[in-house]
């Protein structure tokens, strides 16, 4: 009797057991079930944001060059030749207009740029009245000067009437309009004064001369590029 209460026992620790270890088996199959639930919301949700940000990063890269499709549809001088000279309107010190219907009347122009606070441009228009003078003499050749600071202010037009009148040009003095496509072109001239020359279609001849005129090796420059802008200009007639 006690050998089959033992045998019984025996029978059901090990149907207990095998139970036990069932149990455990559904519960690690149940944990994995829940983690690998956790895990997919989790890899989809990445893969939506990184879905989204490459989406948006076209949609910026289109913004992008539709906008610059457009300041060029709009805007035509972003694309045309650096090396002309803009549209401008600009007044002598007589009040006579200016622009650039009288530069195409000539096969060259020289153009001293300058404003009233320069001292060293203001020092040298002495000396180009006698270079204006002595240039003109060629036929075909224009030399002005434009005063870029005139209609910034009262006081740098009553500077403009005093310098002029103190030094009394013979060529046209110009006040030109600090605005527009010309004002784009002056924001990027960085010294005073700059002499540049320019052909019958505006076009603008060789390198600026970059500071005064009154030595020797300005004055060939200059006339160096004289001489290109009177071949520019015939080439094209």
């Amino acid at each position: 009797m006690r050998k089959v209460n033992n045998i019984y026992t025996i029978i059901m620790l090990g149907l207990l057991l095998a139970a036990c270890q069932n149990n455990d088996k559904q519960a690690n199959d149940e944990k994995m079930k829940n983690e690998t639930k956790a895990e997919i919301p989790a890899e989809k949700e990445d893969q939506k944001t990184d879905k989204k940000e490459s989406e948006e990063k076209e949609e910026n890269s289109k913004e992008t060059d539709n906008k610059e499709m457009t300041m060029e549809e709009k805007d035509p001088s972003k694309m045309a030749d650096k090396n002309t000279l803009p549209n401008f309107t600009a007044k002598d010190q007589d009040g006579n207009p200016f622009t650039n219907e009288d530069i195409a009347k000539n096969d060259v122009t020289v153009i001293n740029l300058w404003f009233t606070g320069c001292s060293a441009c203001v020092e040298e228009m002495d000396e180009l009245n006698n270079i204006a003078d002595e240039l003109k003499k060629d036929d075909g050749v224009d030399f002005v000067s434009m005063c870029t600071d005139v209609n910034y202010d009262d006081s740098t037009k009553e500077a403009y009437q005093r310098i002029i009148k103190d030094k009394n040009p013979t060529y046209k003095a110009l006040a030109v309009d600090y605005e527009g496509d010309m004002k784009d072109y002056l924001e990027n001239i960085f010294v005073y004064p700059t002499t540049i020359v320019v052909d019958k279609n505006g076009n603008i001849i060789g390198d600026p001369v970059e500071g005064s005129l009154v030595s020797e090796d300005q004055q060939a420059k200059l006339k160096e590029n004289i001489k290109k802008a009177i071949e520019s200009s015939q080439a094209s007639k």
